[in-house]
């Protein structure tokens, strides 16, 4: 059954939306990927907060007109799948790459983040990049740690200065101790 001119529009309208609010789209041919493992996919990219959509290729031309998009426009050739990251792009290409790999016939083809097109070489060296929490605690350790060697070195300093402090202490008892009483 074709599709109404009203149910093309709402579609145009969703995948404009999520163009527009995506921090990454990415391309991907699907062809010969069974159902369950599609679903699988949809899962794994919903866990990565991004959607994963299938779109005719006609309708997604229409979506993606805009000059930021158009990088993107000579992808659109057999089945394209298009992932749309809504929040950290590293993590949501971590698990399209994890799937290519468990599934030989999902093949990246390219995608598009803060207007830059990224190839399959580019989503492999993204993958490969720690998450953005993993990045924040390991500047955290970076800032912290110069930190707390500069506190350990300054409780050294104060620790042997009582040290040498209770020796003196010490010797003047002993001193005192041993002077003739008047």
């Amino acid at each position: 059954m074709p599709i109404t001119k009203q149910q093309k529009a709402v579609i145009l309208d969703d995948v404009a939306k999520l163009a527009q609010a995506a921090k990454i789209v990415v391309l991907a041919d699907y062809r010969g990927i069974k159902v369950e493992d599609i679903t699988q996919l949809r899962r794994n990219v919903r866990a990565a907060k991004g959607l994963f959509r299938v779109v005719k290729n006609t309708l997604s031309r229409r979506v993606f007109v805009d000059e930021k998009f158009k990088p993107l426009a000579p992808m659109f050739r057999g089945p394209v799948g298009l992932t749309f990251g809504l929040e950290e792009p590293v993590e949501l290409v971590k698990k399209l790459t994890e799937f290519a790999r468990t599934n030989d016939k999902f093949q990246l083809k390219g995608a598009l983040m803060d207007g830059q097109l990224l190839s399959t070489q580019d989503l492999s060296v993204l993958a490969t990049l720690p998450s953005k929490s993993v990045l924040y605690a390991q500047i955290m350790g970076l800032i912290d740690s110069p930190v707390g060697s500069f506190l350990g070195f300054l409780d050294a300093n104060v620790s042997c200065f009582l040290l040498v402090l209770k020796g003196l202490e010490e010797k003047r008892a002993g001193e005192q101790e041993g002077a003739p009483q008047a």
